[in-house]
């Protein structure tokens, strides 16, 4: 059962972040894409893996792209990103000018293609890091650099959370070139150790 659900005051507040760390990472994503990436107000929504998985409409055996990463001082949450499967294959073709056609698991992907997704993945995750440091006005950083996996959105969605104690938090964002539109799911949830410290810091 969950102890913590986020105040509308607080809801604003991951709205601001919203914008303030996809207006991040659309500049860093123009420099690595090596073209201009615009992006649409940030969609926000919280609640349980359960009721994200409702939100966004996605079937628990289709394949994802995910990546996870930990801060742990001196307040302590997760955040993840999750590509769907035609979004990675967008990303290649846009970084390789090459197509493909299909992504199963990570045995479909060389080396170097699973590198170029992880980058795009880990450029979001550090500027919404950099983003949660100005506004929490701390100096964090994960612990360890997030790793690319493959597999169902119903193992991807049930990785991205501490469990159910506090609510998780989706940042969707659309990210635009001229040619391509590249959706991202954004996850944060503060751990609930840390909740007090959290809100202190954040919205009061």
């Amino acid at each position: 059962m969950k102890s913590y659900n986020f105040s509308e005051q607080e809801l604003e507040a991951f709205k601001e972040l919203g914008n303030v760390g996809a207006g991040h990472a659309a500049i860093a994503l123009t420099k690595f894409l090596s073209k201009e990436v615009d992006m649409s107000v940030p969609f926000i929504r919280t609640g349980s893996v359960t009721d994200i998985l409702k939100i966004l409409n996605m079937d628990s055996n289709e394949i994802v792209g995910y990546e996870i990463s930990d801060v742990n001082n001196p307040i302590k949450y997760r955040l993840s990103v999750i590509f769907k499967k035609a979004v990675m294959i967008d990303l290649l073709q846009s970084l390789t000018q090459t197509s493909k056609e299909d992504i199963k698991s990570e045995a479909d992907l060389t080396e170097m293609q699973k590198s170029l997704i992880q980058e795009s993945g880990s450029i979001i995750i550090l500027r919404y890091i950099a983003a949660l440091n100005k506004m929490l006005k701390v100096d964090s950083m994960p612990d360890v650099a997030p790793v690319l996996s493959i597999d169902t959105s119903e193992v991807a969605m049930n990785s991205v959370g501490y469990g159910n104690e506090v609510d998780l938090v989706l940042i969707q964002l659309d990210l635009f070139t001229d040619e391509q539109k590249f959706e991202c799911q954004l996850f944060i949830q503060p751990h609930v150790d840390s909740i007090d410290e959290y809100r202190k810091a954040f919205f009061l």
